[in-house]
């Protein structure tokens, strides 16, 4: 794999998972967002950032496009990291919100999971007052079921577009 980074932004682990996945199959090193100073991104032909969804904003993707700059000819990829399964209705539109206004960034997403126990109290308190939210209305009764509980959706097969994308020539 020519010069790859893959920098990775993990409240819960389920960004990381992907992330060290990635570089493992890409051959190349994972990141985490802390330590992202140390980089010369300038160095890299493809950066890829993984991190997570919050309320329909991906973790660390506002430090990316204010890169754009400094990647003029790279490779940029962003993997967003969320709980809803890929199926999901509404979620090509969250895609488009997130990446439509940036053309040099390739998006991506990936189901990752929710763990309760590794949140932060204020991330679960988040949770509880959505979880009431959607209760008593029909409509949300999937997604209050998928948000219920902790489970980890990861799969190493959900990375398969994301490889094809890093693996291809321009």
């Amino acid at each position: 794999m020519k010069k790859t980074v893959v920098i990775y932004c993990s409240k819960t682990g389920f960004s990381e998972k992907y992330a060290r996945w990635l570089a493992e199959e890409l051959g190349c090193c994972a990141v985490p967002y802390g330590e992202r100073r140390g980089l010369k991104l300038a160095a890299f032909e493809t950066v890829i950032l993984i991190g997570g969804l919050y309320a329909g904003n991906m973790a660390g993707l506002g430090w990316l496009k204010k890169q754009l700059p400094h990647l003029a000819g790279k490779r940029i990829a962003a993997v967003a990291v969320g709980c809803a399964p890929v199926d999901t209705p509404s979620l090509p539109e969250s895609m488009v919100k997130l990446f439509g206004g940036t053309p040099e960034i390739r998006g991506f997403y990936c189901q990752g999971g929710l763990a309760y126990d590794r949140m932060s109290p204020v991330h679960r308190m988040m949770m509880a007052a959505l979880r009431a939210s959607l209760r008593g209305k029909p409509e949300n009764a999937a997604m209050l079921e998928g948000i219920s509980r902790s489970f980890d959706g990861t799969r190493r097969g959900n990375l398969a577009e994301v490889i094809a994308w890093a693996k291809s020539e321009r």
